[in-house]
């Protein structure tokens, strides 16, 4: 009964910590590569490197040589309350939060071959991403201060590391039907486990828990692309939903005073999700030879992601968040900008890229309404001599919103989100076989 009762407490505890500040706040609005987040992730329109096997598969029809291509990501991000205080006539307290994390991993993998099949262009490819990362690392400090006694403030830290991730391996095909218009479509099938260990110290005692998570299942990305004219290119990607198991295997222990593992248990559920669709729409502008601007609008309808038989929560939960908080999980919409200037360079060109976006969240702030992360990008690619393409991107992504205050009769709050993200790109072409 006590090792029941370990679990049950820090399976209730570890969602009301991580409620307080939101680690996962801005991965779900999936992103991969150094060129469409250099453009505000306004990509869906523009497609043109093997990221396009998830932002719009039509893109893929393009290539006129088969290609390698891998990216890698690198997050850092801060999340923190404002200090609060609650003045009583007997009894005066400051609370003070931060939250910090990393992400470092390779989060994009893909080949591709061209083919011409009933004379007509067509390319496939086989893609590997990270969908919901696990492996991060950070921690979380709440302190709790009594002015009467400023030498002993009341301390919660929460570690956290993670590795590997809920992962895609994703197979896709295109064919420009037309000198104007291209579909293409990407089988995602999900694989492989994530595994996040928390390490909570709450009053001089340790807990531990340690989740290993697996989605299964599959799914479809459907895109197309029509050019009805040299300057004009409009993009469409459909995203299918998904209702499959979700396996989850969880480990708890306490460590004594002797450092000693006691109260260890393990439980296991297979609980049931929902995935919802989604859907992007966008368009590339050439005003001239040199130069690209684009912009899109995505929505993901995250109200109806639900998780249900998670272990003993006995209620269908939303989902990815699991937890149960006062506020309900919200549709995302994604509004973002991008621009790419093209320059010679010697025998090289060189690439200049820019972009904005304003994409919303899942938590929402007190008002109920859906928290609003902005970015701003930049970034550039270098191509040597048509088979080397190396690319950059940094994106600064920041938010501030009021949110309920710690103390349960304390005023709202404002709380500030600030992340920075790097990527780093690189597309090998083996030889320019087709012509164009």
């Amino acid at each position: 009964m006590k090792a029941r009762a370990l679990t049950l407490m820090l399976l209730f505890i570890s969602p009301l910590l991580f409620s307080q500040y939101k680690p996962w706040l801005n991965f779900y609005n999936f992103n991969y590569g150094a060129k469409a987040r250099a453009m505000g992730n306004a990509f869906v329109a523009v497609a043109d490197d093997l990221t396009a096997a998830f932002w719009n598969p039509a893109g893929l029809a393009a290539k006129r040589s088969p290609e390698f291509y891998l990216s890698y990501k690198s997050l850092s991000q801060k999340h923190d309350y404002d200090l609060q205080d609650r003045i009583l006539l007997k009894e005066t307290k400051l609370y003070n939060y931060n939250f910090s994390s990393q992400l470092n991993q390779i989060d994009f993998f893909s080949v591709s071959a061209p083919a011409i099949i009933w004379k007509r262009n067509w390319t496939f490819a086989l893609s590997y991403y990270r969908y919901i990362p696990y492996g991060l690392k950070g921690s979380a400090r709440e302190v709790i201060t009594y002015l009467h006694d400023r030498l002993h403030p009341q301390k919660n830290v929460v570690a956290f590391t993670g590795s590997e991730g809920i992962d895609v391996l994703a197979f896709s095909v295109s064919a420009a039907l037309t000198d104007h218009f291209a579909l293409g479509a990407t089988l995602q099938q999900f694989f492989d486990s994530g595994s996040q260990h928390l390490s909570t110290e709450i009053s001089n005692r340790e807990y531990h828990s340690q989740f290993s998570e697996k989605l299964q299942g599959r799914n479809f990305i459907t895109g197309l692309l029509f050019s009805p004219f040299d300057f004009l290119c409009l993009g469409f990607t459909w995203h299918s939903g998904l209702q499959n198991n979700f396996d989850s295997t969880l480990l708890t222990w306490e460590v004594n005073s002797k450092g000693e593992k006691i109260n260890q248990l393990e439980e296991s559920c297979r609980a049931r999700v929902v995935i919802p669709e989604q859907y992007a729409l966008g368009v590339l502008l050439r005003p001239a030879a040199w130069l690209d601007l684009s912009a899109e609008y995505s929505r993901l309808d995250w109200e109806k992601g639900t998780i249900e038989n998670y272990y003993d929560f006995g209620v269908v939960l939303p989902y990815p968040q699991k937890n149960n908080w006062d506020q309900k999980q919200k549709n995302i919409s994604n509004l973002r900008f991008g621009a790419e200037v093209r320059l010679p360079l010697y025998h090289w060109q060189l690439l200049l890229r820019g972009g904005w976006s304003a994409d919303r969240q899942l938590f929402a702030d007190v008002d109920d309404q859906a928290v609003v992360v902005k970015g701003y990008a930049a970034g550039l690619g270098c191509e040597f001599f048509r088979n080397l393409l190396l690319e950059i991107a940094y994106q600064r992504q920041q938010a501030d919103w009021p949110e309920k205050g710690f103390f349960i009769k304390g005023p709202d709050v404002a709380t500030h989100f600030r992340a920075s993200v790097f990527n780093l790109s690189l597309t090998y072409r083996f030889g320019h076989i087709f012509k164009d």
